[in-house]
């Protein structure tokens, strides 16, 4: 006799899977069900003791509360929701945590505010907070971030000052890469009390702020930028600069200001000590430097090419006016315009006229300047 095969219909198949969720959610209820009971008698017991001994229960439950808060202070990152893992804070001065906390937010970086703001209350953090630029790694947690922000363990900023800007141009840079205060920065550049703290003997900082590239930190105050500036010149001089000074009879903030005019002039590298003979050449000569850049110094607001009328300014800075150098430095110049100015060229030239390529032609006499011109006149009509 044959076994017969059993051979499940759609209806038993059906009433099958019914009968195995049944099961399943029967199962969740009873668990659920077990850990309500489980919890209410837990909850029982707490009543019953804190009935019995309610200075252990609160005991327990305020240490219960100081460990959670110690966790979510010191181990649990803060909620990241920001696509890279490196985030930039900027802290400007003036800021308090609130402004942080709103900061962060911006950047999809979430901090629960109520707690934050009362632990930081309580500990008065936010009485602490620096200034200063913060690299935020993904994963940091609130004690990570508060060592950072009280600490003023910010990250250094890279800062180009290039050669031949004023004091007033370099403010504009600064606020703009390190959030240095550009008001600040400008009246710290003019404060002859300050000035004199550093041992100078010039109405401003113009032509003693070195251009280089400072490693600052973002919203530093105006006089300490200033005294590193001044500072790195001192290092760049040297005593064997300064022994030239005296062999060619120059003061330190004449020598500045001949290279300021030569930093102005000069946008091929090679020339710089060619036009510092020129300079020094009219010099000894007690001829007119006639320097278009101090000219243009003494018109602050000007924004066109010089014309002819220009020239006619009654200002010390009018090279075309008045002989010798102009009251001051016309900008900061770089090393290589300092030694063109402590070290110029061995020739005879007195005049050059810019050709329109960055190079100049020179001449020695005033006969060869005007063919000079002529010719560069005629090549520029040829173009």
């Amino acid at each position: 006799m044959k076994e017969e095969k059993v051979r499940f219909g759609i209806s038993e198949w059906i009433l099958f899977i019914i009968s195995t969720i049944a099961i399943f959610l029967s199962s969740i209820i009873l668990v659920v069900s077990a850990l309500v009971i489980f919890i209410f008698r837990l909850f029982l017991r707490f009543l019953l003791l804190l009935k019995r001994k309610p200075l252990l229960t609160v005991l327990t439950i305020v240490v219960l509360f100081i460990l959670i808060n110690i966790l979510y202070w010191y181990a649990i990152p803060i909620r990241w929701k920001n696509e890279e893992a490196i985030v930039s804070l900027y802290v400007n001065k003036g800021n308090n945590l609130h402004q942080v906390v709103n900061k962060l937010k911006e950047q999809k970086i979430f901090i629960q505010p109520t707690f934050f703001l009362t632990y930081a209350e309580l500990f008065k953090i936010d009485r602490r907070i620096h200034v200063g630029k913060y690299d935020l790694n993904k994963g940091i947690t609130l004690a990570e971030l508060t060592e950072k922000l009280t600490t003023g363990k910010g990250s250094s900023l890279d800062v180009t000052i290039p050669e031949g800007l004023n004091f007033k141009q370099i403010a504009g840079i600064l606020k703009n890469q390190a959030g240095v205060d550009p008001a600040g920065f400008v009246e710290v550049a003019s404060d002859t009390s300050f000035i004199g703290e550093l041992n100078l003997d010039a109405p401003n900082l113009e032509g003693y702020l070195f251009p280089n590239t400072y490693k600052l930190y973002w919203g530093m105050e105006p006089k300490d930028v200033a005294k590193i500036m001044v500072k790195e010149l001192s290092n760049i001089l040297g005593d064997s600069l300064i022994r030239r000074m005296e062999q060619i009879n120059f003061s330190l903030y004449q020598v500045l200001t001949l290279a300021s005019l030569i930093e102005a002039e000069a946008q091929n590298p090679e020339e710089r000590p060619i036009i510092s003979a020129v300079y020094h050449n009219r010099l000894n000569k007690n001829m007119l430097l006639q320097c278009d850049p101090t000219v243009i110094y003494a018109l602050p607001d000007l924004d066109r090419p010089l014309v002819l009328k220009d020239l006619e300014i009654d200002s010390p800075y009018n090279t075309y006016k008045y002989t010798g150098l102009p009251p001051g430095p016309i900008n900061n110049p770089g090393k290589a315009s300092i030694l063109a100015a402590l070290y110029p060229a061995n020739v005879d030239f007195l005049y050059f006229v810019a050709k329109g390529d960055g190079s100049h032609i020179f001449s020695s006499t005033l006969e060869e300047h005007s063919l000079a011109k002529i010719k560069i006149k005629r090549e520029n009509k040829k173009i």
